[in-house]
């Protein structure tokens, strides 16, 4: 009892350099996209939006989950009261990532505000993903 074969320790050891290498990784991902005066990454992006986002909203669903679907939400209108923005440009979505509860008081946002890396890296993904969203329905004239 209490002594590990070889194979239980390098299994071990394997799992705890994959547990620190991975978030190195995403790190080390290229920077690509401008958003205000950081860089942001749209694969980082990605990834941050659904480990942060997608407890609360749909990311590829246009319904509204807690909060409103993040489906295109670059340059759309924004369907929640009481914000003092006319779309969720970069601007409008940096100053709402920073801190919800700054722009309004009363938001059911509940996670802490991302980091300015963080922020531009989601707006870079939202951006690309508008992008990509416009190009499909330009290729398919009858889709909504």
């Amino acid at each position: 009892t209490g002594v590990r074969s070889g194979h239980d320790v390098g299994a071990s050891r394997s799992r705890r350099l994959l547990v620190l290498a991975l978030p190195c990784a995403v790190l080390a991902l290229p920077l690509s996209v401008h958003a205000g005066e950081v860089a942001g990454d749209v694969a980082r992006g990605a990834i941050v939006v659904r480990v942060r986002c997608s407890a609360c909203h749909f990311l590829n669903r246009p319904e509204k989950k807690l909060g409103p679907s993040l489906l295109g939400i670059y340059d759309r209108v924004p369907s929640i009261t009481g914000v003092p923005f006319k779309r969720w440009d970069a601007k409008a979505l940096n100053a709402w990532l920073s801190g919800p509860s700054n722009i309004k008081l009363n938001t059911t946002m509940v996670l802490p505000p991302l980091m300015p890396q963080d922020r531009a890296d989601v707006i870079a993904y939202f951006e690309q993903q508008k992008q990509r969203l416009m190009a499909a329905s330009a290729a398919s004239p009858g889709a909504p």
